[in-house]
């Protein structure tokens, strides 16, 4: 059988690409606006809070952290006012409607990929944020340990392949995993040394 390709040519996808992109930048501005204007602490998390770190990778939504009052607002105020759930029932996946932008919520307290994961979201205004362009973004080794949370016990390849890049991105030596947990160590490491196995077969 033979493979099957999407019809739509490169120069097209990249034009969406390009457009959708523009498209994120706007609603997560307006975004910000609205939150701070509504009193609602929240930190950006997930793709669009590594690019503060060094590492750009494509990203189709706007990953937030917020408390669970948080996210009562969000519905309170938002919802039904430019934002509605993706589908019935679904609290913590909406969409942006003018511009169709997905906006996932996470909420203080949840585990980081399972129930099972020592990764606990913390307040997205505690220390371990910084403030930038009025947004609260993680730390390195905040946003790390969020992402190995997420890969390890959540089973999400991707999230490990975020750490692979970052290290890269920071060249960041063993020495950075005394910053986290202890559980987390041995993946890190496992990644950390996995960076060096490809700058070896470069």
């Amino acid at each position: 059988m033979a493979e099957k390709l999407f019809c739509d040519s490169t120069v097209e996808m990249l034009r969406r690409d390009r457009m959708h992109t523009k498209d994120i930048a706007t609603v997560l501005d307006r975004l910000t606006r609205r939150l701070n204007e509504a009193g609602i602490p929240f930190a950006l998390i997930g793709a669009l809070a590594m690019r503060h770190h060094g590492y750009v990778r494509h990203t189709e939504d706007i990953d937030l952290l917020t408390t669970p009052e948080g996210l009562d607002a969000i519905h309170e105020q938002f919802v039904g006012r430019g934002m509605l759930p993706r589908a019935r029932g679904l609290r913590k996946k909406l969409r942006e409607t003018k511009h169709k932008v997905d906006v996932d919520v996470i909420t203080t307290g949840e585990h980081a990929g399972s129930q099972e994961s020592p990764v606990i979201y913390p307040h997205p205004s505690g220390k371990a944020f910084k403030l930038v362009y009025g947004r609260n973004v993680p730390t390195l080794s905040l946003l790390i340990t969020f992402k190995i949370g997420s890969g390890v016990w959540g089973h999400r390849p991707q999230d490990l392949g975020d750490v692979f890049q970052l290290i890269k991105a920071n060249r960041l030596t063993r020495a950075f995993a005394r910053k986290l947990a202890a559980p987390l160590r041995a993946t890190f490491l496992q990644l950390l040394d996995d960076v060096a196995r490809e700058k070896e077969i470069e």
